[in-house]
């Protein structure tokens, strides 16, 4: 008997989970930002990246378009985005200014989702509040460091959750997924580094934490596929 349950079955409760209710609750979080809130992420961001240089972006895990909506700010980017949740991706294309977003449905932590995407066809993948709910958090960084190009780069934005923070309907997800409470800067650098990344930056996201709208502190890590 394994100590959690399998991944095809953590994927249907996912679904479940999900119900259209579900999706209005988190895409209220995602309306309370503000123009506001998405320039402080592009500012941490700016700090060690100049997005502009990577013109093609691959959010992963997109939701109902939080990290697309602050993308869209930023000229001449040609962005995709990959979501596992038909429910999620039904209310992201409604949203104008994401009009041009291609979305992919699609899980990233499983060898056969690799499939989703070509080698090399991405300058920069961004995952934002995504790795603290992956079941195989170094399954889905080996398939990201497939979709990027040398030298493309990875950028995790994710929270300093506890325990305490995973109630309700994901009281018992915090057993289910290894980095659901990840409290320490090098867990997920580590984790990257297994998949073969090169870690130039782990810290917080000090404009984000500014902002009042952050209930749960904000970390970032900066990676990259070096390709020896």
């Amino acid at each position: 008997m394994s100590y959690r349950l399998d991944q095809m079955q953590s994927r249907e409760k996912l679904e479940s989970i999900f119900a259209e209710i579900e999706v209005a609750k988190y895409d209220g979080w995602v309306s309370e930002l503000t123009d506001e809130d998405h320039d402080a992420c592009l500012l941490d961001i700016a700090q060690h990246v100049d997005i502009t240089q990577y013109p093609r972006i691959l959010d992963v895990g997109a939701g109902t378009g939080a990290m697309c909506i602050a993308l869209a700010k930023v000229a001449n980017l040609n962005v995709s985005a990959l979501e596992p949740l038909a429910a999620m991706i039904t209310v992201l294309k409604k949203k104008p200014e994401l009009s041009q977003v291609r979305v992919v449905q699609g899980f990233c932590d499983h060898p056969d989702d690799r499939s989703h995407f070509r080698t090399g066809e991405f300058d920069l993948i961004i995952a934002k509040q995504l790795v603290n709910g992956l079941y195989d958090p170094v399954t889905a960084f080996r398939n990201w460091y497939y979709w990027l190009k040398h030298n493309g780069v990875v950028v995790v934005l994710d929270g300093m959750f506890d325990r305490s923070s995973w109630s309700g309907n994901w009281s018992d997800w915090v057993d289910l997924l290894p980095v659901s409470c990840n409290r320490s800067l090098a867990t997920i650098p580590y984790l990257l580094e297994l998949a073969g990344f090169q870690v130039s930056y782990s810290g917080y996201m000090d404009h984000t934490n500014a902002r009042p709208s952050t209930r749960t502190k904000r970390m970032m890590v900066i990676a990259r596929r070096i390709d020896l």
